[in-house]
């Protein structure tokens, strides 16, 4: 019995499903693993738990900035795990400034980054119902904007969708469709 598990299977897709906050990441990457086999879901906020004290943002100065940094590695670290065995991934995260470049490094050919960028009103909308769900505010109003901005500003994507009025389901459709080959799903 060959015990080197899925490594025949190398063509495997790591898909960087990037938005702002409350842009449908975590929903849409949910609908993607369900579909996709085998699949794992690599959410750069956990990883970004991970740092507990201090625990900052990238706009929080030149430590913030390093723990984005260090999280794009940590992340990669993980994604190139799963596709030496054979997995796709699905990397939710938010883009900062240098991290798609930084993510190009580490992944090379085998990174697909979709950008999800809905309308400014209805991130507020959506992170006010996520805030009203879970009883807490993730950004403040000016955090959200500014990130919101950063994402927006962005190039290096390979597919960027407006998903204002589309439903999750229909992105990740469009999104398979793409780039998941019909027998991995």
């Amino acid at each position: 019995m060959d015990r080197r598990i899925g490594l025949s299977r190398l063509a495997r897709v790591n898909l960087l499903l990037s938005g702002t906050s409350a842009s449908g990441k975590n929903t849409i990457g949910a609908a993607l693993a369900g579909r996709v086999k085998p699949c794992a879901v690599i959410d750069f906020d956990m990883v970004r738990l991970m740092f507990a004290n201090p625990h900052l943002t990238p706009w929080q100065g030149d430590q913030g900035y390093a723990q984005q940094l260090m999280g794009v590695r940590m992340v990669s670290s993980l994604a190139s795990q799963f596709q030496t065995m054979g997995w796709h991934t699905v990397i939710l995260d938010v883009l900062w400034c240098e991290s798609p470049v930084l993510y190009r490094e580490l992944l090379g050919d085998r990174l697909t980054i979709v950008s999800l960028l809905p309308a400014f009103e209805e991130t507020v909308r959506r992170s006010g119902e996520r805030e009203a769900r879970e009883g807490y505010r993730r950004l403040t109003a000016a955090e959200l904007r500014l990130v919101y901005d950063e994402h927006a500003s962005v190039s290096d994507y390979d597919l960027r969708i407006d998903n204002t009025n589309i439903p999750a389901v229909e992105v990740a459709e469009e999104i398979l469709r793409r780039f998941i080959a019909v027998e991995d799903r």
